[in-house]
């Protein structure tokens, strides 16, 4: 990756969240706990860029583990930050529903949108969104590309609505190994899956976000005991460091294992967003193919294709001819 291109797209990442957050405590809402890895990117890159700016972040929590009033005792001022990413709209209800209590349950507080995609494809679930965040004095809302800020803006008036890079690009990850096989293909299985790959060669391997037989033992091992101390009331507030420190765990698990998985193809072709932008941060060249929402190409249009070696696909079929071509022609990375 030329450090130049990533360099100016943190410099102007940066320059936004100061606008929007400044240095003061925070609260992160949102954390995954899931094993999609690009989300676990995406936090790690948050964190990074408000230790940059110097906010402290005093409060942290998945939809299942909020609890205001703790959320109040750790972070009585400063803003709520809502974790970025790909769910912002209709298709992943859960993680809407909770943006929406969250800007219910705090009116007298800022509240921030960290960089989403917006995708809304029912009118009707749009109104009840709008219906909830007019109420809001003082919502700002970060969008990841622009052609979304342009949607955004229009959909929510009362809103702060601007545009803002993904913020992932502020996650620091180590060098890969020296990769063992030509072609790795990273690819979906969800709502967001629109192609499949060909048939793949001996030297190819398909994968998608998951963990080994130790990380996987250590997530679930993490997740029960902080499962079972926020059942008890009583104990969220002692128990709130040991629950961070097992985020922080499940987080770093997901990436080292997403790492060691992409690091393993001299060349990375996936239609996951996050899967492009950590194979570019790994130094991988990386083919590209489009999710059924086109977030994959309204990124790559915007800044994600000016870095090097990021190259958008037509399908999977493209994308593999490609990818063969340049290992063929010989990869330097």
């Amino acid at each position: 990756m030329c450090p130049d291109a990533l360099r100016e797209l943190r410099d102007a990442t940066r320059g936004t969240l100061a606008e929007v957050i400044g240095r003061t405590p925070v609260a992160l809402l949102d954390h995954p706990h899931y094993f999609n890895a690009g989300d676990h990117l995406i936090y790690s890159g948050t964190l990074a860029y408000l230790g940059a700016l110097g906010c402290s972040v005093d409060y942290v929590c998945a939809p299942h583990t909020y609890d205001a009033d703790l959320l109040e005792r750790r972070v009585p001022t400063g803003p709520i930050l809502l974790q970025g990413g790909g769910n912002f709209g209709d298709r992943w209800p859960m993680h809407q529903r909770f943006r929406e209590r969250v800007v219910a349950d705090f009116p007298h507080r800022r509240i921030v949108h960290l960089p989403q995609s917006f995708d809304f494809t029912d009118e009707e679930a749009l109104r009840a969104t709008r219906a909830v965040y007019e109420k809001h004095p003082d919502l700002t809302i970060l969008i990841r590309d622009r052609r979304g800020t342009e949607r955004a803006a229009d959909a929510f008036p009362t809103a702060d609505v601007r545009f803002c890079p993904d913020l992932a690009f502020g996650a620091v990850v180590a060098p890969p190994a020296d990769p063992v096989t030509d072609v790795v293909v990273l690819a979906r299985r969800d709502a967001e899956a629109v192609d499949r790959p060909p048939t793949l060669r001996p030297s190819e391997e398909q994968v998608d976000w998951s963990l080994g037989l130790s990380a996987n033992a250590q997530w679930w091992t993490s997740a029960a005991l902080e499962a079972a101390a926020w059942r008890v009331p009583g104990l969220r507030r002692p128990a709130y460091p040991l629950a961070r420190a097992a985020m922080d765990l499940r987080t770093a698990l997901n990436l080292d294992a997403a790492c060691a998985r992409l690091g393993r193809g001299r060349v990375v072709v996936t239609d996951r967003l996050h899967g492009g932008v950590l194979a570019a941060l790994l130094g991988r060249p990386v083919f590209l193919v489009d999710n059924v929402n086109k977030k994959v190409s309204a990124i790559h249009r915007d800044y994600l294709g000016s870095l090097p070696d990021v190259t958008l696909a037509t399908d999977f079929a493209d994308a593999m001819d490609r990818a063969r071509a340049r290992v063929a022609a010989g990869v330097r990375s």
